[in-house]
């Protein structure tokens, strides 16, 4: 039994309570710490979801405060990863953590399936260690700092430093390393938050920090998608039935976020494809994917990851029932009386329509979603008045003391729809009211008629006014001879409009327009542009970017202009196909990537890990040239000498 098991600090990682616990026991072999905390001295030091947790607790003296129930919840990353995942595979998860099924872990997460890596160090910040220093007498290791995506403190605004301890590395894979042994703080005292994107990485650690404080049971996938479509839909990029504006949603996505930013976070979106992480995640979920994927959408739909989990699980445009009667007719009017609204989905525009039936018989509609509360008292569409609405009409149709703005006020309609219904109803017309007019005796008046008024002596004065002003101005337009002359041409116009216009001066030609832009020059021109510009491409630092016509244009900043005008360039057009990345030479590029990496970092992983890092989905690892070139890396890392020392299995088990 374990005598010496320290207190826990505030989210303090469990790794940073036994890698304590290890400076105090001093065992000569590190693997006698694995022994005495897990049964099992090949257990290995997780930082993020550890396993054996059950051994442990049950290790520890009676009484004490570690259960397994708060060893998940407060000391691992349990509650980053659990929301984004299918309850089933929430509850599994936890079992495997409770149990010694570590390896099932990573691939229960959907860590195994991502393209976001682990951190490579241990991260802390410079002001959190300071003040831990001095509250508690020594560094230590917050669950918060060492997140995929943090990048920032939240509490201190300032950005997280790596620390001297390798999170993967083969030969401390046994080993807690305290935070005392592994922070080193900088000689600069200067810890400004110096990124472009702060403000982006500032609300993914507070969003992230939330989480890791939640502790009840997750909504589950299902619901998170339906949210995030209904969100889009909100910001017209999804029908409220479902279906997602793809190019809008993709186009807007990466607008908000800078393609450098995504690269660092590892999260970059292949716009050419159907299958990237951000379309994968607004579809119906048949997978998880990183948290750090569901953090960056909440964002771009401007939630916080608190607000958005707080939306109600079930999509109701139109609140929660009972609804209110709208019929100005019926005593119960604007009580909620009615227990039935029927939605169905516009195929015109997708929106919610909501049918609603009350037992008067009245039946109408409204599109929604309602925003506001006066929304409720909005009426679309009536399909249907009820009994006692028309009673009502009949009852007010037969008073002579009401007239009809009188009744169309009373029942919530305008007079054409009383004239309408009473027709229906076949009741008497004329109504007898108490105002009698003779309107239906009245004639109207033809306008030849009153043509035939109009004197020839006004005729001809007015024609020849107007002849004079032709011969006096012949250089003057219609317009301008319109303008000037506006008393005659409205007379005119208005009296003898034939005339007028046969002795109207003849309509300009409008020119052809002058052609301003000498498009052979500058097809030329953003050909030569194109070359440097996909040079530029290839050349940059990090992770490969596919380079396509897309992207190249973009680099360009003249997407819209190649887009639009592409038989204008046929030069351009020629570049930028000859120019662009397959998919098979992107993955053959990215298998060099790994390749260049894994000679840098020292590591010989096995072909599934490899791929995994150059991220090649199934049908591209098959391809001939590729599948040979991940072969001809393989053994070309096997070769290397330092491969061959008494360390290297652990190393490739390790990766």
């Amino acid at each position: 039994m374990i005598g010496c098991f320290p207190d826990s600090y505030p989210d303090e990682l469990l790794y940073s309570i036994c890698a304590r616990f290890h400076e105090r026991v001093q065992y000569p072999n590190k693997k006698g710490t694995m022994r005495e905390l897990f049964g099992n001295e090949a257990a290995i030091a997780v930082v993020d979801l550890p396993s054996n947790l059950c051994s442990l607790s049950s290790a520890l003296p009676l009484g004490n405060l570690y259960t397994v129930e708060r060893l998940i919840n407060n000391h691992t990353l349990f509650p980053f990863f659990a929301p984004f995942l299918h309850p089933q595979q929430a509850q599994q998860l936890w079992a495997d953590m409770e149990g010694a099924r570590g390896p099932a872990i990573k691939m229960r997460s959907g860590v195994m399936a991502s393209t976001v890596q682990p951190p490579e160090w241990l991260k802390f910040c410079p002001l959190c260690v300071q003040q831990d220093k001095h509250a508690f007498g020594e560094y230590y290791w917050r669950r918060l700092h060492q997140l995929s995506g943090v990048e920032v403190c939240p509490k201190h605004n300032v950005r997280l430093l790596n620390s001297q301890v390798r999170i993967q590395n083969p030969q401390t894979r046994h080993e807690f390393v305290a935070a005392e042994q592994g922070i080193q703080l900088p000689k600069s005292r200067s810890f400004s938050l110096l990124h472009p994107h702060h403000e982006i990485l500032l609300k993914i650690a507070q969003d992230a920090a939330w989480l890791l404080k939640q502790t009840t049971s997750p909504p589950g996938l299902d619901v998170l998608s339906k949210r995030y479509r209904q969100l889009l839909a909100e910001r017209g990029l999804a029908t409220y039935s479902g279906r997602v504006r793809v190019s809008e949603l993709l186009k807007e996505f990466c607008q908000f976020y800078p393609n450098d930013l995504l690269q660092s976070l590892q999260c970059e979106i292949d716009t050419e494809s159907q299958h990237s992480w951000l379309l994968r995640l607004v579809r119906s979920p048949k997978g998880s994917q990183h948290p750090l994927h569901h953090l960056l959408l909440i964002q771009f739909l401007s939630y916080t990851a608190e607000a958005s989990f707080q939306l109600p699980y079930q999509f109701k445009p139109f609140g929660k029932g009972p609804w209110l009667c709208l019929n100005q007719a019926a005593p119960h009017f604007h009580q909620p009386v009615i227990q039935d609204c029927e939605i169905t989905y516009s195929q015109e525009h997708g929106k919610p329509i909501g049918t609603f039936h009350c037992s008067c018989g009245f039946i109408y509609c409204r599109t929604g979603p309602d925003k506001t509360q006066e929304d409720q008292f909005r009426i679309t569409k009536v399909r249907d008045f009820g009994s006692i609405w028309k009673d009502k009409l009949k009852q007010l149709w037969a008073d002579s003391t009401v007239s009809l703005r009188g009744i169309a006020r009373q029942l919530g309609v305008d007079p054409t729809t009383v004239k309408l219904h009473a027709a229906a109803l076949e009741l008497s017309l004329p109504r007898q009211s108490k105002r009698q007019t003779n309107r239906s005796n009245r004639v109207l008046v033809s306008s030849s008629k009153i043509r035939e008024k109009v004197s020839e002596a006004a005729l001809e004065s007015y024609r020849a006014e107007w002849l004079a002003a032709r011969r006096d101005s012949p250089a003057l337009g219609r317009t301008v001879l319109k303008n000037q002359f506006q008393r005659v041409y409205i007379w005119l116009r208005r009296n003898d409009p034939e005339w007028l216009e046969a002795n109207m001066p003849p309509k300009k030609q409008v020119a052809s327009p002058f052609l301003r832009v000498n498009w052979e020059n500058r097809d030329v021109e953003l050909a030569e542009a194109v070359k440097l510009a996909s040079a530029n491409l290839y050349n940059l630092a990090g992770r490969p970017r596919q380079v396509t016509a897309t992207a190249i244009s973009r680099e360009l900043g003249q997407l819209a202009l190649i887009q639009k005008h592409s038989d204008k360039l046929p030069c351009t057009s020629k570049a930028l196909s000859e120019l662009a990345e397959t998919r098979e030479s992107f993955a053959l590029r990215r298998v060099q990537w790994v390749l260049d990496c894994c000679m840098q970092e020292g590591v010989c992983p096995p072909r599934w890990r490899f791929i995994r890092r150059a991220g090649l989905r199934p049908e591209i690892e098959l391809l001939p040239s590729v599948e040979n070139a991940i072969s001809k890396a393989l053994v070309i890392l096997e070769q290397i000498p330092f491969q061959h020392s008494r360390d290297c299995p652990s190393q490739r088990t390790a990766l």
